[in-house]
């Protein structure tokens, strides 16, 4: 073990510890990043596609896998952007958190089919568990209430149109403005009109990861408690793993053309206190449910690596 000369003044002592102690922090946080780095790398052994962990205190990134996916590959988030559209829709008043609508199982706009993947006998949604179970159907019902360019706005704000910051080298996202209430709709719940990187993503979750829950908007602490429940008994459960509380939300959505899909899943832990914000992008993948399984696995690996 290390020990400090016996002959240095009580000042010297003091300083020669801090200098030894932030030198063995430092190279436990470098060994920590090393094994979640690692992790993550063989998590996506044989999947194509990218993850992103990042630390909520100081935006620093802690892993990162596929760079030229998480800074230059656009594409439409699907509902891994409802948290934000939920805060608008609730902020602006076109819905209350109570309110209740029904899902209308069948959903087709402009010739997409979009049902909603939640328990059939789900026919009826508030706010915050819209959200949780992710009811299409509730969204684009009251995404028809917003001003037109009342969301292109939000999204712009939220930075996805532009480098997050997170790493060197970002392209930027794509939003684009809604000429019809059925272009509006499908923007709502991210199939088209609205294109980004996984950076943009996770820069905007960690708006979300950084929010103080009693200094918070009423709309915020909603859009938190249903990110809360999507992770306990949503659509978003398999991320979560024992012992440790995520908030979190899948996404699939198709590239314009449709020719394959891709799968999201964005979210942060502790719920409570947030550490991390984790973003998964799985190319061409088997749905929500890979991106949610696989973001499982980096949850497992961070607590197990947690400095």
């Amino acid at each position: 073990m290390t020990t400090l000369p016996s002959r240095l003044n009580p000042f010297a002592k003091f300083v020669a510890g801090f200098v030894l102690y932030a030198l063995l922090g430092g190279s436990l946080r470098a060994a920590t990043a090393n094994a979640l780095q690692a992790e993550v790398d063989l998590a996506f052994t044989g999947i194509q596609g990218a993850a992103v962990v990042v630390r909520v205190a100081d935006k620093h990134v802690l892993a990162a896998h596929n760079l030229p996916v998480l800074t230059r590959r656009v594409a439409s988030p699907g509902s891994s952007i409802k948290p934000f559209v939920l805060d608008l829709l609730l902020e602006s008043g076109a819905v209350q958190p109570q309110q209740i609508i029904a899902c209308r199982r069948g959903l087709t706009i402009a010739g997409r089919k979009l049902n909603c993947s939640h328990p059939p006998e789900m026919a009826m949604f508030s706010a915050q568990e819209a959200l949780a179970f992710s009811c299409n159907s509730y969204f684009v019902t009251a995404a028809t209430k917003l001003r037109p360019g009342e969301l292109e706005r939000r999204y712009m704000e939220l930075g996805f149109n532009r480098p997050s910051g997170l790493l060197p080298g970002e392209g930027e996202g794509r939003v684009t403005p809604a000429k019809s209430v059925t272009e509006r709709q499908l923007l709502a719940i991210g199939v088209e009109g609205i294109e980004l990187t996984p950076l943009e993503l996770a820069a905007a979750y960690l708006q979300l990861a950084r929010l103080d829950p009693t200094n918070a908007r009423d709309s915020q602490r909603t859009v938190l408690a249903g990110l809360r429940e999507a992770t306990d008994y949503g659509l978003a459960q398999n991320a979560k793993p024992e012992r440790l509380t995520v908030a979190g939300k899948t996404g699939t959505a198709s590239d314009p053309g449709g020719e394959y899909t891709h799968a999201w899943f964005a979210g942060f832990a502790p719920a409570q206190k947030p550490e991390i914000v984790i973003v998964v992008f799985v190319n061409r993948g088997r749905g929500s449910v890979e991106a949610a399984q696989l973001a499982h696995r980096i949850f497992e690996a961070y607590k197990r690596h947690r400095p």
